[in-house]
């Protein structure tokens, strides 16, 4: 894939939900590591997805707010909305 792709570098960074290599299994960097095409850069911040879940259920109430909001706002525009006739 790396060839039929072109690829030339291959980045990692430094946060993730998981362990790699997993405990007993096959590294799945080692062909590009062994190419030397293999970079792990650090990662500017918690972006992982256990940290994107634990901000959802954190705003929940916000958006829960926020689309209750907009959809009042959308039935009053139905409600509202008049046509126009032309010739």
């Amino acid at each position: 894939m790396i060839t039929t792709f072109n690829i030339c570098l291959v980045v990692r960074g430094t946060v993730s939900d998981s362990k790699h290599p997993p405990d007993g299994d096959v590294d799945p960097y080692a062909a590009p590591k062994s190419m030397g095409i293999f970079r792990m850069i650090e990662s500017p911040r918690d972006t992982a997805a256990a940290s994107a879940a634990k901000r959802i259920v954190a705003n929940h109430d916000i958006y829960k707010k926020w689309n209750e909001k907009k959809g009042e706002s959308e039935q009053r525009y139905y409600a509202e909305k008049k046509f126009v006739y032309g010739d």
